[in-house]
């Protein structure tokens, strides 16, 4: 399949040259199959994926974010259609212009605005999206939409007339994206180094997306660089800590985040991060900060958004202000005006360590596709002590909660992995039980194919299992999980279960 996308304000993420062609590559038969954007100087290709470009590739440092994506390819398969898109924005502006809030919650026929999410998660987004957009003439204006997901939040800048660019880094994403949202253009790609010319765009927004991409100071430069002058870049919705918190702060938070440790890659990014690489650009730029803290009484001259059940203003950016926000923690967003050009180098990959294309042919099959991606895995991620004395990023997403004294054991959410070499062991032990009392069937994977199922319990059971023949030297992935994934009637503690005293015998 051919696309049809406008790559005109593309440039290569290579050598940042400008003369990018769309060429078709021909089966045997002659019959067009797919086609690829070329750079013309280095001759570096982009894959189409889905009809859709990707710009770029992933390379080792995007290792912990492509656990997400093969985490939730299968959740995002169907995306967000515009009719629903559109109805759930129309029902919260509905709520919002509501004198009496709960009385149109209790009265709404619509049951989707009694669910939990609607008037504190995602009312809390909408409101700050609102606040930025309201009353902005965004007929005919090129607007770029960072981290877009599967496109809801794209929607009321379609239907407030712009021409919207949206762009993610998940191949599923952007391809069911592009099939919902076709009055958008889609592509694939890295906030860290946007495949777009300088000055390409009127608006540069993330909503809720900021702390999730790789580098906060990469993308908001890459950003400002692709934005006009006289434009505008806004984020929501990001949380944010002290500038002197260290990681241990986030792995506190997302200890027992079901969603985190299914894969799904959250963060919390330090406040320097933000506004420090901002206000490298004062003299170019006027910056605004819409802040959501506890402490709002220790910030002067702010402004509220006129929503009684959260704490958003808008926060000078006075001295005092900024050293209140340097120490604390919450919600921010911003948005800043570009007054005059900024000399911005436009950021470059090196050579791709996984090609778009590649992981978007494993994500049919979730299971295939973690065994294949860690056989890319970068080596200081195999062979990880366990159970350990430290948390990190990777156990974290892979299910393992932080080892607690004595280190003697660790508890798993529902699955968690091994990353192992195995050299000539033979097989692998290790004692299991669940952390609430009950039978519960349980299975062991090896590269993805289902190697032992046994019933464990509340009491220790040493689970002893021969290793199959390894095809390849690459290290292998363990899984452990529960045969059933549905919620256990218990609650959080009734999808754990408690692994020590692992061992491979040869």
């Amino acid at each position: 399949m051919v696309t049809t996308t406008d790559i005109s304000d593309l440039r290569c993420v290579h050598c940042n040259a400008t003369n990018l062609e769309l060429t078709p590559a021909a089966s045997s038969d002659r019959l067009i199959k797919h086609a690829v954007i070329v750079c013309q100087s280095c001759f570096s290709a982009s894959d189409i994926i889905d009809d859709v470009p990707f710009i770029g590739g992933y390379d080792g440092h995007d290792f912990i974010g492509l656990i997400e994506v093969i985490a939730t390819a299968e959740m995002n398969l169907g995306g967000t259609s515009i009719e629903t898109a559109r109805l759930l924005h129309q029902l919260l502006q509905e709520y919002h212009n509501s004198t009496d809030k709960e009385a149109w919650l209790a009265a709404h026929p619509n049951e989707m605005v009694r669910a939990p999410w609607f008037s504190n998660h995602r009312y809390h987004e909408w409101i700050q999206a609102h606040s930025i957009l309201v009353n902005r003439d965004l007929v005919g204006k090129k607007v770029l939409n960072v981290g877009a997901g599967t496109g809801s939040d794209t929607v009321p800048l379609l239907d407030a007339g712009a021409n919207v660019t949206c762009l993610d880094y998940s191949p599923t994403i952007v391809g069911n994206g592009a099939k919902n949202l076709p009055n958008a253009r889609w592509f694939g790609g890295f906030a860290h180094v946007l495949p777009f010319q300088d000055a390409s765009f009127d608006m540069v927004g993330a909503n809720s997306a900021l702390h999730r991409f790789r580098s906060v100071r990469e993308a908001l430069r890459e950003m400002l660089r692709v934005l006009k002058p006289g434009g505008i870049l806004f984020t929501t919705g990001d949380p944010f800590r002290p500038d002197d918190s260290d990681d241990n702060l986030e792995f506190s938070v997302f200890n027992r985040h079901e969603g985190v440790l299914s894969g799904i890659n959250e963060g919390i990014f330090k406040f320097c991060e933000f506004w420090d690489t901002l206000n490298e650009f004062k003299d170019e730029v006027e910056i605004a900060l819409l802040v959501d803290i506890a402490n709002t009484h220790e910030l002067a001259g702010t402004s509220g958004l006129g929503a009684d059940a959260f704490n958003d203003c808008w926060v000078p950016c006075w001295d005092q202000n900024i050293e209140v926000l340097r120490r604390s923690s919450g919600g921010i967003g911003c948005v800043v005006t570009k007054k005059s050009n900024i000399d911005i180098p436009a950021a470059t990959q090196g050579a791709f360590v996984l090609p778009a294309g590649i992981l978007a042919s494993w994500l049919s099959n979730q299971d295939e596709a973690f065994s294949s991606l860690m056989g890319w895995a970068v080596p200081e991620l195999v062979d990880l002590p366990f159970p350990g004395t430290q948390q990190s990023w990777f156990e974290l997403l892979n299910g393992w909660m932080a080892p607690e004294e004595p280190y003697s054991s660790r508890t798993g959410f529902k699955r968690a992995r091994w990353l192992l070499r195995t050299g000539s062991a033979k097989a692998i032990e290790f004692d299991v039980r669940t952390v609430v009392d009950g039978d519960r069937e349980f299975d062991l994977l090896i590269d993805g194919k289902l190697i032992d199922r046994s019933l464990i319990c509340g009491e220790t059971r040493r689970v002893r299992v021969d290793l199959p023949p390894a095809l390849t030297s690459n290290p292998r992935l363990f899984e452990l999980r529960f045969t059933v994934q549905s919620d256990h009637p218990n609650g959080f503690d009734g999808n754990c279960f408690e692994v020590s005293n692992r061992v491979l015998l040869d």
